[in-house]
C-alpha cells in the first residue's frame, strides 16, 4: 500500500555552504518519490540498487512520448527521484555496482511487467510519495526468446543498439565501439564492462508497507539539502 507524506521544501541559501550531494528542492512545491530496491543476481548474491529508471505514465485522455527518468540520489538501496513533476510513475529498471575490489562493472536489471505495474505511484505537487520495498530476482541475458516485450523495450531505451543477449557478442561489440559507450546519456569507458539481467520475479519485502519507517530513513538521507518531510 502506497502512502504519501506532505513534503515541505525549504530552500537554504548560503554563500559559504558546501554544495550538497542531494539535489535541493527547486521551490516550495517540489515533489519527490522514494523506494527501496535490491537485486538478486542469478541466485548467487544480492545487491542494493544505485539507480532506478522510471517512466511517467501518459494521462488516459492524452497521447505522449514515453521517456526514461533516472533517479537522482540513492543511499543503501533507498532510491530517490527528487524534484519530480507531479504525475504517475512506474519503475522499469535498476542499475548497480558490485562493490567488489577491482570490479568497476555496471549491472542493469530490467523489471518484469508484474513489478512495473505494482510500482506505479502517483506524485502530487509538494508531496513525497513512497513506492515500497522490493527484492528482484534475475537471470543473466536479455534475449528475444526469454525476455518480456517491456524489458526489451526499456533495455533499448537505456542502452540503444547494444547487444544484451549472451556473453561474447555484447563483449566484442563493446570492445569495438570506441573509447566510450553511452548508456542512458552517461559515458562509460570501454574498459568498464556492462551486464544486462532480466527480472524473472520479485517479492515485496516484509517492511514494504511501513511507510513511516521509510520516511524516517529519508529524513536522514536527505538532511542538510533543504528537504523537510513532515510527519
Amino acid at each position: 500500500m502506497k502512502r504519501c507524506a506532505v513534503l515541505l521544501a525549504v530552500l537554504v541559501l548560503s554563500a559559504c555552504a558546501v554544495v550538497p550531494t542531494v539535489p535541493p528542492p527547486v521551490n516550495a512545491q517540489s515533489s519527490a518519490l522514494g523506494m527501496y530496491v535490491e537485486v538478486a543476481v542469478s541466485g548467487l548474491a544480492t545487491y542494493r540498487a544505485d539507480t532506478v529508471y522510471f517512466v511517467k505514465r501518459c494521462p488516459s485522455e492524452a497521447l505522449c512520448e514515453e521517456r526514461l527518468i533516472t533517479s537522482n540520489f540513492a543511499k543503501d538501496g533507498r532510491i530517490y527521484l527528487l524534484n519530480a513533476e507531479p504525475g504517475e510513475y512506474q519503475a522499469v529498471a535498476a542499475a548497480f555496482e558490485s562493490g567488489m575490489f577491482g570490479d568497476s562493472s555496471i549491472y542493469f536489471a530490467y523489471f518484469p511487467a508484474s513489478l512495473v505495474k505494482v510500482s506505479a505511484t502517483a506524485i502530487k505537487a509538494g508531496g513525497f510519495a513512497y513506492a515500497g520495498r522490493y527484492r528482484l530476482a534475475t537471470s543473466y541475458g536479455l534475449c528475444a526468446d526469454n525476455a518480456e516485450p517491456g524489458q526489451l523495450k526499456y533495455a533499448q531505451m537505456i542502452a540503444p543498439d547494444s547487444p544484451k543477449c549472451g556473453f561474447w557478442r555484447p563483449l566484442v561489440h563493446k570492445l569495438s565501439s570506441g573509447d566510450f559507450m553511452f548508456i542512458a546519456g552517461k559515458a562509460y569507458p570501454v574498459g568498464q564492462q556492462t551486464y544486462h539481467y532480466r527480472g524473472t520475479g520479485y517479492e515485496m519485502m516484509p517492511e514494504s508497507n511501513d511507510a513511516e519507517a521509510f520516511f524516517d530513513q529519508a529524513r536522514g538521507d536527505l538532511s542538510g539539502a533543504g528537504w523537510v518531510i513532515a510527519k
